[in-house]
């Protein structure tokens, strides 16, 4: 299975995830440029930092939506087909997965934004109290 098939079998639960993901990259370079500059940063900056791990979150839950939503139209079909082979079984539950593993995949990534961000962001702080006024 290519990466586009892959892609393509998570039916619409990508779309939120392409959403999350997309959020996540942009709210990281948002952040980064807030952060980048050595001068005090501004406390909105916290916010946009806290958002990026919110995003990916919101994506890692919409990806176990979209497992739970893949493993029922999976036993519907087993349901509707009487007697199925196992690997046909399998097979269903392998791209039922596929939601929950790039929802984990984004969270991952968010994760580690955030905490460099975060990171960046206190370092400064604690530099602009050390500093004498």
């Amino acid at each position: 299975m290519t990466a586009m098939e892959a892609f393509e079998a998570l039916g619409v639960i990508r779309w939120p995830l392409t959403f999350s993901l997309l959020v996540v990259v942009a709210l990281a370079l948002w952040s980064l440029a807030l952060v980048w500059p050595s001068a005090m940063p501004g406390r909105h900056a916290k916010a946009w930092i806290d958002a990026i791990l919110f995003w990916g979150g919101f994506a890692a839950i919409s990806g176990v939506l979209g497992t739970l939503v893949g493993i029922i139209i999976t036993f519907q079909f087993i349901e509707l087909a009487g007697e199925v082979r196992a690997t046909l079984v399998a097979g269903g539950i392998k791209v039922a997965l596929l939601s929950s593993a790039l929802g984990t995949l984004i969270l991952a990534v968010a994760s580690l934004l955030w905490f460099g961000l975060q990171l960046r962001w206190r370092i400064l702080i604690a530099q602009h109290a050390d500093s004498p006024a």
